[in-house]
């Protein structure tokens, strides 16, 4: 859907509103983009202490008048560094599939996208060939056991705490303060 002035308009909103609606977008893209280039910058950072670090280990390899003790540590070094390299694959995948959640969760007709996280399991989510993950199932469960956190598909407000529209109009109760000085009868 195209994020326009135009379909704001078509869905009922002023200009005024429109206008607010693009602000707060504005907002948010804006802390989106400050977490990217954060994020970003951490991970170049890390990539050139990899890179050194695996220059390093090469180097030491290729040194033929190191003693056993030192093969060793090399070795040792290595194992960990394999580790380590394994581990940042598994903690890069987690990270992108929470991104993946997140970002289909705000795609969906909750309230608040960023709650519904709390309830969802991310380790029992599979994601499809393009990296969708697949959340009908656990979303259509969420709206049947806690329909208060998406908004009502008939347009009314989820949940119906009052009832809709003006109270009735009654004859007002006599004024006593009126009363009391005589302006009544």
């Amino acid at each position: 859907m195209a994020f326009t002035t135009e379909e704001l308009l078509k869905l009922g909103l002023t200009e005024e509103q429109a206008k607010d609606v693009f602000a707060l977008h504005g907002k948010d893209l804006n802390a989106n983009k400050s977490a990217l280039e954060t994020i970003t910058q951490e991970r170049d950072s890390l990539k050139s202490q990899l890179q050194n670090t695996e220059a390093q280990i090469e180097k030491l390899k290729a040194d033929a008048s190191m003693s056993a003790e030192q093969q060793k540590e090399i070795k040792t070094l290595q194992a960990e560094y394999d580790k380590f390299k394994t581990d940042a694959a598994a903690e890069l995948a987690q990270t992108k599939k929470v991104s993946a959640i997140n970002l289909a969760l705000k795609d969906t007709t909750a309230h608040n996208p960023s709650t519904l996280m709390k309830f969802i399991d991310v380790d029992a989510i599979e994601l499809d060939e393009n990296g969708n993950p697949k959340l009908d199932e656990i979303l259509n469960g969420l709206k049947e056991s806690d329909p208060y956190l998406f908004k009502a598909d008939d347009g009314k407000p989820n949940p119906n705490i009052v009832a809709t529209g003006n109270p009735a109009a009654t004859d007002p109760a006599p004024d006593a303060f009126a009363q009391a000085l005589g302006l009544t009868e």
